[in-house]
Protein backbone atom coordinates (compact mmCIF):
# COMPACT_ATOMS: atom_id res chain seq x y z
CA UNK A 1 0.00 0.00 0.00
CA UNK A 2 1.25 3.49 -0.86
CA UNK A 3 1.67 5.96 1.96
CA UNK A 4 0.06 9.45 1.75
CA UNK A 5 3.40 11.13 2.46
CA UNK A 6 4.94 9.32 -0.53
CA UNK A 7 2.17 10.56 -2.81
CA UNK A 8 2.57 14.13 -1.58
CA UNK A 9 6.35 13.90 -2.03
CA UNK A 10 5.97 12.67 -5.61
CA UNK A 11 3.38 15.38 -6.39
CA UNK A 12 5.63 18.08 -4.92
CA UNK A 13 8.58 16.80 -6.93
CA UNK A 14 6.52 16.80 -10.13
CA UNK A 15 5.35 20.36 -9.52
CA UNK A 16 8.92 21.49 -8.85
CA UNK A 17 10.13 19.88 -12.10
CA UNK A 18 7.30 21.56 -14.00
CA UNK A 19 8.16 24.96 -12.48
CA UNK A 20 11.83 24.42 -13.36
CA UNK A 21 10.94 23.59 -16.97
CA UNK A 22 8.80 26.72 -17.29
CA UNK A 23 11.50 28.85 -15.69
CA UNK A 24 14.14 27.52 -18.08
CA UNK A 25 11.93 28.34 -21.09
CA UNK A 26 11.37 31.89 -19.84
CA UNK A 27 15.07 32.45 -19.18
CA UNK A 28 15.97 31.02 -22.61
CA UNK A 29 13.55 33.51 -24.22
CA UNK A 30 15.12 36.41 -22.32
CA UNK A 31 18.59 35.24 -23.35
CA UNK A 32 17.56 34.95 -27.04
CA UNK A 33 16.01 38.43 -26.97
CA UNK A 34 19.19 39.87 -25.44
CA UNK A 35 21.37 38.21 -28.08
CA UNK A 36 19.11 39.53 -30.85
CA UNK A 37 19.29 43.09 -29.47
CA UNK A 38 23.08 42.82 -29.21
CA UNK A 39 23.28 41.63 -32.81
CA UNK A 40 21.10 44.51 -33.99
CA UNK A 41 23.28 47.01 -32.10
CA UNK A 42 26.48 45.56 -33.58
CA UNK A 43 25.06 45.70 -37.12
CA UNK A 44 23.77 49.24 -36.61
CA UNK A 45 20.08 48.40 -36.92
CA UNK A 46 19.38 50.12 -33.61
CA UNK A 47 21.37 52.76 -31.73
CA UNK A 48 23.55 51.67 -28.86
CA UNK A 49 21.60 53.58 -26.22
CA UNK A 50 18.08 53.27 -27.59
CA UNK A 51 15.46 53.31 -24.84
CA UNK A 52 13.09 50.40 -24.63
CA UNK A 53 9.69 51.44 -26.07
CA UNK A 54 7.91 49.82 -23.13
CA UNK A 55 9.41 52.45 -20.82
CA UNK A 56 9.15 55.36 -23.27
CA UNK A 57 5.96 56.79 -21.79
CA UNK A 58 4.70 60.28 -21.17
CA UNK A 59 3.92 61.22 -17.59
CA UNK A 60 0.26 60.92 -16.62
CA UNK A 61 -1.98 63.87 -17.41
CA UNK A 62 -3.02 65.47 -14.09
CA UNK A 63 -6.24 66.86 -15.56
CA UNK A 64 -7.38 63.49 -16.90
CA UNK A 65 -6.64 61.54 -13.74
CA UNK A 66 -7.55 64.32 -11.33
CA UNK A 67 -4.27 63.77 -9.44
CA UNK A 68 -1.33 66.09 -8.91
CA UNK A 69 2.17 65.34 -10.15
CA UNK A 70 5.21 64.98 -7.93
CA UNK A 71 8.63 66.00 -9.22
CA UNK A 72 11.54 63.68 -8.49
CA UNK A 73 14.20 65.47 -6.41
CA UNK A 74 16.98 63.47 -8.07
CA UNK A 75 16.20 63.48 -11.83
CA UNK A 76 13.30 65.94 -12.14
CA UNK A 77 10.87 63.49 -13.76
CA UNK A 78 7.15 64.04 -13.25
CA UNK A 79 5.42 61.23 -11.34
CA UNK A 80 1.88 60.65 -10.15
CA UNK A 81 1.60 61.77 -6.53
CA UNK A 82 0.50 58.34 -5.31
CA UNK A 83 3.87 56.80 -6.25
CA UNK A 84 6.58 56.43 -3.62
CA UNK A 85 9.42 55.95 -6.13
CA UNK A 86 10.37 57.74 -9.36
CA UNK A 87 9.38 55.98 -12.59
CA UNK A 88 12.65 57.05 -14.28
CA UNK A 89 15.43 56.61 -11.70
CA UNK A 90 13.67 54.68 -8.87
CA UNK A 91 14.72 57.26 -6.28
CA UNK A 92 12.38 57.72 -3.30
CA UNK A 93 10.02 60.65 -3.89
CA UNK A 94 10.00 61.59 -0.24
CA UNK A 95 7.73 61.14 2.79
CA UNK A 96 5.20 63.66 1.54
CA UNK A 97 4.46 61.54 -1.56
CA UNK A 98 4.27 58.10 0.02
Amino acid sequence: MVDVSTISLVATGALLLFALAVGIRVLAGIFREGRERSRKRREGEIDRYTEDPVYDRDPPDPDAAGAALATCPQCGAENASEFAYCRECAAPLGPANS
